[in-house]
């Protein structure tokens, strides 16, 4: 699926799955325009907030797995 079609499939879906994949997008962000104290490439400041979204994304990942079964 290309990458500009995830936000209206995340959106179709709901619920958490649309809250992770905004989370997911400003990750993928950072990760092409690193850290950026002005917020213009990306919204995470240091390496430290983006690491704390990157935890409670895999968090989540894992939690919506496990409810699965996978």
């Amino acid at each position: 699926m290309p990458s500009n079609a995830l936000k209206h499939v995340s959106q179709v879906i709901g619920g958490d799955i649309n809250i992770y994949t905004n989370l997911a997008i400003l990750l993928h962000q950072y990760q092409y325009n690193g850290p950026d104290k002005q917020g213009i490439l990306s919204q995470y400041w240091d390496d430290e907030s983006a690491r704390a979204d990157i935890t409670q994304l895999l968090s989540a990942i894992d939690r919506l797995l496990r409810e699965k079964g996978v």
